[in-house]
This record gives structure tokens, C-alpha cells and sequence, in this order.
């Protein structure tokens, strides 16, 4: 992540303490002490920069207050009822750090999200697609855009670097900062439910936030399905943004829509704001006829399937909300890039079988990519997937269950395995693939099940490649090794044509 120049004037404590008014601050030594930049990684933190002491799982934040101190820190924001740091520096203390985290780094790089208008996108999926088509859009009428979110930090071709779905709060003041200093209007980004609960977006003005949809994700976090959905509407209900656009094609969306009044603004197939008057959708893309209040304007799009019309209507009702003229939208959305790592081709002309990688790693969203690519060719459906370890383990066999109803032959294989063995996650996996009925191949090392499938497939068949997308790496334990699955596809393709 980029590291954009401190905020030049500073803030004193005594001036952030008037920020932090409602989480009840307590000055603790020089309240004249200015900073110039807020940290929450002592390993990050620069001289002059305020250290926020955060609570960790295991860990208080005042065992790394030392360290930030010997790296020039000049300040520290705790919270109340946490060990005081050892470090002999000036402090705030407050009811509440996560929050204050938030409302901090906002002000001292002076209120970047108030000049720069932001966008979020929230949903179980299509967050990333939508926001990329967002960003895309709003740069095909000519305006300087930012996109920020699973695929990294982007402005204008330029790749700052990885982050989080939804990084941490310090990061994003100087992401909008960075979009600021660089003349961007428009700061697109993806809004996690967790980042939401964690205070990371709660020092931000939004200009608009849109909401895709919300199906069975993330409960080993939120613990219940309805938590979610409450972590979800909060980016509407309590940040306010001045313009909601919401999919009513589910019935959250449908009550999220009950629940939000001023700034509203519908999508879906049928009885919304935005809607469609008519659709093709094929192999070749997404041929439609829209309706929005502002007028009707066409789409032809190389995007495939079904919840890729849906992406289109989100992302077409937040341009057309934020003013721009519908044949406009309309133009620039035909013409968007492939999203990488999003049904991502990786076979050529001289190739057989079609290969297309899918970061798909919810039950819903397997579901629907499965049917998508059912589209591209004439033959069967083979699906390579795993589920990912330390995460939401009640959706495993629901994962299952979806590619075997949507898959003709599954080989199930390791995702991101982290601490678990990859065998006990697969054994997860497994009922719901006999739920459905389902033939399918165990092979737990993802290169060797990759290659099988490309090779074992007939010619005229598709091979989805599932879960990974855009990575380009594999967790094992705590070790990130590379792994790209659009690499091992070529590289099972070669081997097919040399056969």
C-alpha cells in the first residue's frame, strides 16, 4: 500500500480530542503535541505519527507502544480500561479505539472523504465486479476514478498494491488522500460486512453505496445469519450516504429497501427504479434494454450470466444516480474490461475444451457461476473447487451440494487451507456432493486436480476453475506460496495440445 505524504499542518491532541468528543476522550500529558499521521502497525508507524493501540486476539495494544515510540511516534490513542503503555508519550484515551481509529485518521489527513467522493459497494457477491464496472463507468465519461478493494488499490492503470476486501481505516484516509493529491474525484470501494462491525469505514462520508445481495457468508465471524445481514444494512442505515442504490431481487434487499427512504433507489429484473425491458444472454455476453428513471439506454456487454446482468443494473443505477445520463452509462459499462480473475478465460483459439478461472467461494455464488458457464459450450461442466480453511465451515457441504447440482464432475481439492488440513476440509465438503447425487474426484493437490480436469475433459466441455480468481498465491499454514490458478490452467492446456 502506498504511503502518501503526512498531512501538512498536523493535529493536535486537544483538536482530536474534539473529534472524538462522543467516545468520551481523556488527554494524558502535552494536549499540544501535533501529529501528522495516524498508524494502528507499530511496525508502520513513521516520527511524528499517532500510534492507536488496538486490542488484539491475543494481545493488548500497549506490548507494541514501545516499539512505535523507538519509530518516532509522537502520540497514542487507547482505550479506556486497557493497560497504559510503558511508552512515556502524550495519549488519548477513549471509550471506544476501534472507532477512534476511524474518526482519527479521517481527520488529521484532513477530511479527505468530504473532497473526494466515495463510493462503497456491499453485498455477499459481486462486490468486486461491481465496483470495478463502477470505476470503469464513471472513467468512460471522463472522470478521474480510484478503485479500491480485493483486486488492490488502482488509480488510472496505476496499482498502489494488495489490500483486504476492505482495509483497515488509517489505510483508507490515505488511499483518499492519495486520490485527492492526484486530482481523482471518485474513490469506488468495496465495503465488507466485517469492516463494517470493526468501525473501519465509520470515519467516512459516503457519497453513495450500493448493495448487490446477501446469501450464507462469513458466520464463523458474524455467528448468525441475521448478524450479517444487520452488519450489511448498517452501511445504509447508520453511515447514511446520500444515495442508496439497493438489488431488491432477494428479500433482504426488499426489506433493506423498506428501511431506507431518503437518496433510494431500486434495481432488479422486474418492478424496481432500474430494471430490464429486455435481455439476451449468451455465450458471447449480455444484450439489454434498461430502464431507469432518468431514461432507457442499451448494454452489450462481453460479461456472461445471469448475476452479471445484476452486476450491470447495480453499477448502472449508482452512475445514473450520481447524474450521469443513462446512453452514457449505458456506453461506458459495454465497454468495460474483463474483471480479472472473474470467469476469466484461459484457453486460446487453438484449444478444445474452455477453461475459465471464477473466484466463486459462497454456495450462491458457485450456484450461479456454474449456470453461467453452463452457456459457453456444448458439452459438460467439470468444476474444480475447495473451501477455504479457518473460515465459515457450515457452508462446506452446502458447497458441495451447489456443484453438484451444477456440475456435471467435480474434483474437489484444496483452496486456501491455512491451519486446517486440507483432507478434514474436503471431508466437509463431501456430504453435500452426495446430497446431490454427484460424481466427482478427491485430489487434494490443487496443481495435479487442475490438470486432470483439463485433460480428462472431452472436447467441447468447460472446465471452471473455482475459488481463487485473481490470486496469485496459496496459504498454507502461515506461509503464502505462489500459486496462480490461470497459470496451472495454461500450463494443463499445453500439456492437453501435446498430447
Amino acid at each position: 500500500m502506498t504511503s502518501p505524504s503526512h498531512s501538512p499542518r498536523g493535529t493536535s491532541l486537544n483538536e482530536l480530542a474534539g473529534v472524538l468528543a462522543e467516545l468520551s476522550p481523556r488527554v494524558v500529558g502535552d494536549g499540544g503535541v501535533r501529529v501528522f499521521g495516524v498508524r494502528q502497525d507499530s511496525r508502520r508507524v513513521g516520527p511524528g505519527e499517532l500510534f492507536v493501540a488496538r486490542k488484539g486476539a491475543t494481545t493488548s495494544g500497549a506490548e507494541y507502544a514501545l516499539a512505535a515510540a523507538e519509530k518516532g511516534a509522537a502520540a497514542l490513542l487507547v482505550e479506556r480500561g486497557e493497560p497504559l503503555p510503558a511508552a512515556r508519550l502524550p495519549l488519548i484515551e477513549v471509550t471506544n479505539v476501534k472507532r477512534a481509529l476511524a474518526l482519527s485518521a479521517e481527520a488529521v489527513y484532513g477530511n479527505p472523504s468530504r473532497s473526494v467522493e466515495v463510493v462503497g459497494v456491499t453485498g455477499t457477491n459481486g462486490k468486486t465486479t461491481t465496483t470495478f464496472l463502477i470505476e470503469q463507468g464513471l472513467r468512460g465519461v471522463g472522470e478521474r476514478a480510484a478503485r479500491l478493494g480485493t483486486l488492490g488499490f488502482e488509480m488510472e492503470g496505476h496499482v498502489f498494491g494488495d489490500t483486504l476486501t476492505t482495509p483497515e481505516a488509517d489505510d483508507i484516509a490515505r488511499c483518499l488522500l492519495e486520490v485527492q493529491q492526484r486530482g481523482g474525484r471518485y474513490l469506488v470501494m468495496e465495503v465488507s460486512s466485517i469492516a463494517v462491525v470493526q468501525e473501519r469505514v465509520s470515519g467516512l462520508r459516503f457519497r453513495a453505496a450500493a448493495f448487490t445481495n446477501l446469501t450464507q457468508d462469513h458466520l464463523d465471524f458474524h455467528g448468525s445469519l441475521e448478524a450479517y445481514a444487520e452488519a450489511k444494512a448498517a452501511l445504509f442505515t447508520r453511515l447514511a450516504p446520500e444515495l442508496s442504490v439497493l438489488h431488491v431481487g432477494d428479500a433482504f434487499g426488499r426489506e433493506l429497501s423498506r428501511r431506507v427512504h431518503s437518496g433510494r433507489l431500486t434495481v432488479a429484473r422486474q418492478e424496481a427504479d432500474v430494471r430490464v425491458a429486455e435481455a439476451s444472454l449468451g455465450a458471447s455476453g449480455i444484450r439489454a434494454k434498461l430502464i431507469t428513471p432518468q431514461g432507457d439506454c442499451s448494454i452489450d456487454s462481453a460479461l456472461v450470466g445471469e448475476h452479471n446482468l445484476e452486476n450491470l443494473l447495480v453499477a448502472l443505477g449508482v452512475l445514473v444516480g450520481l447524474g450521469m445520463a443513462p446512453p452514457d452509462a449505458g456506453r461506458a459499462l459495454s465497454v468495460a474490461p474483463q474483471v480479472p480473475g472473474r470467469l476469466e478465460r484461459c484457453d486460446g483459439p487453438e484449444d478444445d475444451v474452455l477453461v475459465a478461472v471464477d473466484y466463486a467461494h459462497t454456495p450462491d455464488a458457485l450456484g450461479r457461476v456454474l449456470a453461467a458457464v453452463r452457456a459457453l459450450g456444448a458439452g459438460r461442466v467439470l468444476c474444480v473447487f475447495g473451501c477455504g480453511g479457518d473460515r465459515d465451515a457450515s457452508k462446506r457441504p452446502l458447497m458441495g451440494e451447489a456443484v453438484g447440482r451444477g456440475a456435471d464432475h467435480a474434483y474437489v481439492t484444496s483452496d486456501n487451507p491455512r491451519s486446517e488440513a486440507p483432507a478434514d476440509i474436503v471431508a466437509a465438503i463431501l456430504p453435500g456432493l452426495g446430497a446431490a447425487s454427484a460424481r466427482y474426484d478427491v485430489e487434494l493437490d490443487r496443481a495435479l486436480a487442475i490438470e486432470k480436469a483439463v485433460l480428462e475433459a472431452s472436447p467441447g466441455d468447460v472446465v471452471l476453475i473455482a475459488g481463487k480468481g485473481h490470486e496469485d498465491y496459496q496459504v498454507v499454514g502461515r506461509e503464502k506460496r505462489h500459486f496462480d490458478d490461470r497459470e496451472q490452467a495454461r500450463r494443463a492446456l499445453a500439456l492437453r495440445r501435446a498430447r
